[in-house]
């Protein structure tokens, strides 16, 4: 019976998201040793780890730095944009883990393996507004007398500590239950977004603090299998992926605007940005300029204003 629920679990969270493989946790150790080999760091300076910046067509983030060998995933930057943190899968597929990129003075350190996702599965990071929060997907036991990882994942995050992440802390109710909750999202009008199967988002308002009841959105949104939800600086749209009728690919990025009431519009297809493929894991960059997506395992960015040609017109 636990093998059963096991092997529903990993596929509820391929169906949540699509784009990577659910495998062994921890680190390989030829991938800790590529990453530490700072004498073939090329010098980079400026925001972007100075990458000439893109337009309305999409490129790829960071060639040889940030897209190598290996999947590449939620790419986030802190608000200060001193900071890059994404996911990546090991090209031999053994080994997971977040990668971290900071800044000394204007100069961009070479990338490190953050130490506390090397144990178990840890997948789908995201800073919160004020860059003091790392929220993350893990199977990690909650009860930390476990050797082995829980069968189902948890909504875990970390809080930085004189410019070091902390200890991992699960988030407990109302987000975390028995079941699986994905696809962590703050907002910077504070509120939280998360998924849940068969793959609905959900949101939670933020008051004095606390995490309220979450509440399922409107169809305007959840129609088909939608997750991975983002939202700009100003909160004015919610990007996210899915795989409604009527896309592209497998999976599409889709678009959902404020109403003047704040009520979240029926979402469009970002069309100029879908292929056959499959695009998703959308992220923004703290000032609001452009958006990072993931296709065929890489990062890839391109100017917001091929959102804003899509808002509606007053």
């Amino acid at each position: 019976m636990n093998t059963v629920v096991s092997i529903i679990s990993l596929l509820v969270m391929l169906i949540l998201n699509p784009f990577k493989t659910t495998g062994p946790g921890g680190m390989n150790p030829k991938a800790a040793d590529s990453l530490s080999q700072h004498g073939d760091f090329p010098k980079l300076v400026g925001p972007y780890l100075g990458q000439k910046l893109p337009g309305m067509t999409p490129e790829i983030f960071a060639p040889g730095i940030v897209a190598r060998d290996g999947i590449q995933e939620k790419l986030n930057i802190s608000a200060d944009q001193s900071e890059i943190i994404f996911y990546e899968r090991a090209a031999d597929g053994k080994s997971q883990y977040f990668v971290r990129l900071t800044k000394a003075g204007d100069r961009w350190n070479s990338p490190e393996i953050i130490p506390f996702t090397t144990q178990f599965i840890n997948q789908e990071p995201t800073l919160s507004p004020d860059g003091s929060k790392l929220f993350f997907v893990s199977n990690r036991p909650r009860d930390n007398k476990k050797l082995e990882g829980e069968k189902t994942p948890d909504i875990w995050y970390v809080e930085k500590i004189a410019g070091d992440w902390g200890e991992p802390k699960n988030m407990g109710s109302p987000v975390n239950g028995d079941g699986v909750e994905v696809q962590p999202f703050m907002s910077a009008d504070h509120h939280f977004y998360f998924c849940m199967p068969p793959a609905d988002i959900y949101g939670s308002k933020i008051l004095d603090g606390k995490i309220q009841t979450p509440v399922k959105l409107s169809e305007n949104i959840n129609i088909g299998r939608a997750s991975s939800p983002c939202l700009p600086p100003d909160c004015t749209y919610m990007i996210f992926h899915s795989n409604r009728a009527g896309g592209k690919g497998s999976f599409d990025l889709y678009v959902s605007f404020k109403d003047e009431s704040g009520n979240w519009m029926k979402a469009k297809n970002v069309d100029s940005l879908n292929t056959p493929g499959g695009e998703g894991g959308p992220t923004i960059s703290p000032d609001g300029k452009y958006l990072f997506f993931t296709r065929d395992g890489k990062i890839y960015w391109v100017s917001t204003k091929i959102i804003d040609e899509l808002r509606p017109k007053k």
